[in-house]
């Protein structure tokens, strides 16, 4: 495949995945909204929030129209460049990022509560609407916090600028005039082949794997925490309310596994692999289309998967 055809792939991926992202999340919000026994408790709350943010991120993924490139030493996320300034640009860039790594860190919430929900029942208050909003306004200011380190030292410098100018011209035909783009350069080298580590690049990528290692962390220890003992209490439930828990914490890992296939593995190898010298060029483009495309498989997997929610499709 063409690099060209690459670009446009990741562009136009951009604006259908929001047509079909934008429907497939308002269905959803209604069916939480209408269709949520009572037993959901706080947790249809929650469900709410996680449906309004991956719309936020939808909208922002829209506004952003990415495409991405990497090389031995760099990997870059850009877009076109329409006017008229260049230091407002980035910011779509950004928003894009921030939604992106807030889905990320409320993701990891919802394994939170269902750990409390299955071993503290009575702390569940700390989820309650006022506390909700602290979970959420914590989760939205980490995620602003982070990004806010990608502007200021992951943003447009003239040394990287001149690295990517026969990259882009080669790939794409484009000059760096057309294009705005934002990421790391793990290497600066000289005409010697002398290189040195730019210190807010490394620590910027050390901050913004550490939230990403953090977050599946708590995921896969909470996750697996109340898989076992669903299985040791069984007894001890009613078949209704274990079939419950059981249907939510098995949404909950669909609901986490999709993202981890189909956005987080490939951005982790992206952000990695210049690290170790590995180049995936304009093929980097394939894994920002399955970012665009994750929010209508994630939405009707979970109506497919909470019985309530599928019959509701099945009455209509």
């Amino acid at each position: 495949m063409s690099s060209k055809f690459l670009l446009n792939l990741a562009i136009h991926t951009s604006g259908i995945g929001f047509l079909i992202s934008l429907l497939s999340e308002i269905l959803l919000l209604m069916l939480i909204v209408y269709k949520s026994r009572d037993s959901f408790g706080y947790y249809k709350n929650l469900m709410i929030v996680y449906n309004v943010v991956l719309i936020m991120y939808s909208i922002a993924t829209s506004n952003a129209n990415l495409a991405a490139h990497s090389t031995e030493t760099s990997y870059v996320l850009f877009r076109m460049y329409n006017g008229p300034n260049r230091t407002i640009g980035p910011l779509l860039i950004l928003q894009f990022c921030t939604m992106y790594v807030t889905m990320l860190i409320i993701l990891s919430v919802h394994f939170i509560y269902r750990y409390v929900a299955v071993f503290y029942h009575r702390m569940l208050w700390i989820f309650s609407k006022f506390y909700l909003a602290l979970w959420v306004l914590g989760s939205f200011t980490l995620g602003l916090f982070l990004i806010s380190l990608k502007y200021f030292f992951l943003g447009e410098f003239d040394y990287f600028t001149d690295e990517l100018r026969e990259v882009f011209k080669n790939n794409y035909n484009l000059t760096m005039d057309q294009v705005i783009y934002n990421g790391p350069i793990y290497y600066i080298c000289d005409d010697k082949g002398e290189c040195t580590k730019p210190l807010g690049v490394w620590l910027t990528m050390l901050a913004l794997c550490s939230c990403f290692v953090i977050c599946l962390g708590v995921m896969g220890y909470f996750g697996t925490r109340c898989f076992y003992r669903l299985s040791q209490i069984k007894t001890e439930l009613s078949e209704h309310t274990r079939k419950m828990q059981k249907q939510l914490l098995f949404a909950l890992v669909i609901q986490a596994g999709i993202p981890i296939v189909i956005m987080y593995t490939p951005t982790a190898l992206l952000l990695v692999s210049p690290i170790v010298g590995i180049s995936f060029g304009a093929y980097s483009n394939i894994a920002v289309s399955m970012v665009a495309v994750y929010p209508p498989i994630d939405q009707l997997a979970i109506i497919w998967i909470i019985r309530d929610y599928r019959n509701a499709i099945k009455s209509k």
